[in-house]
């Protein structure tokens, strides 16, 4: 890791133990990994598709805050999915996730969940303390939006930077063929892509060997 992403990544978790408290902070870190959950580092969509274990599309229905269960002091943000497309995950028509809230999204120019977003989020099982939390954080969460001439596009909070960098290669080790639009798409270096494109290469990548 680069010396500019660790002295971030400290400099994150410093933020957290100041506004939680270091007890708290143990028991959220607990059972991921640093890189799994914070990740300093970037992914890509090959990453993202092995890692996940919800990949799942829909509109935000409704956002509440309050705190965990039996930790007064650490807050969370829930939030309600109305499903359109599970690529990936339990079937039902509506998905519900709780994640750690601690205010820092603003100051980093991030967006808040509102009711009415579109997205599509790719989500690690929920923790034992019933934590889930875009993996990646901002590069495992994608926003769905109309685009010029009315087509749906989506894009991540990072812009899609470096999110197909290893897609050309996972594809051809995999016996996996791209269309042309595809192929185009991958080769992008940021900036958002059609949605009908992008979903189908997510969901041709679910079939790789899953990782942890």
């Amino acid at each position: 890791m680069k010396k500019g992403r660790k002295t971030h990544k400290f400099h994150f978790l410093r933020v957290l133990a100041a506004h939680l408290g270091a007890p708290a902070l143990a028991v959220i870190l607990s059972p991921f990994p640093l890189d799994a959950q914070f990740l300093m580092r970037s992914v890509d969509l090959v990453y993202l598709a092995q890692r996940a274990d919800v990949i799942v599309q829909g509109r935000v229905t409704s956002v509440s805050h309050g705190s965990l269960s039996g930790y007064p002091n650490i807050p969370t943000v829930k939030v309600a999915l109305e499903v359109e497309n599970m690529v990936r995950g339990p079937v039902g028509k509506t998905y519900t996730f709780r994640e750690i809230y601690v205010g820092l999204r603003a100051k980093e120019g991030k967006q808040d969940y509102g009711v009415g977003q579109r997205l599509l989020l790719f989500l690690p099982v929920p923790s034992q303390y019933g934590l889930s939390s875009p993996i990646g954080m901002g590069q495992g969460r994608f926003y769905i939006a109309r685009g010029a001439g009315g087509s749906e596009t989506i894009v991540n909070e990072y812009g899609n930077a470096g999110l197909f960098k290893s897609v050309e290669q996972a594809a051809k080790t995999a016996g996996k063929k791209l269309t042309a639009s595809q192929s185009r798409m991958v080769r992008t270096q940021g900036g958002p892509v059609l949605l009908d494109e992008f979903v189908p290469l997510v969901r041709s990548f679910t079939t790789l060997p899953r990782i942890k």
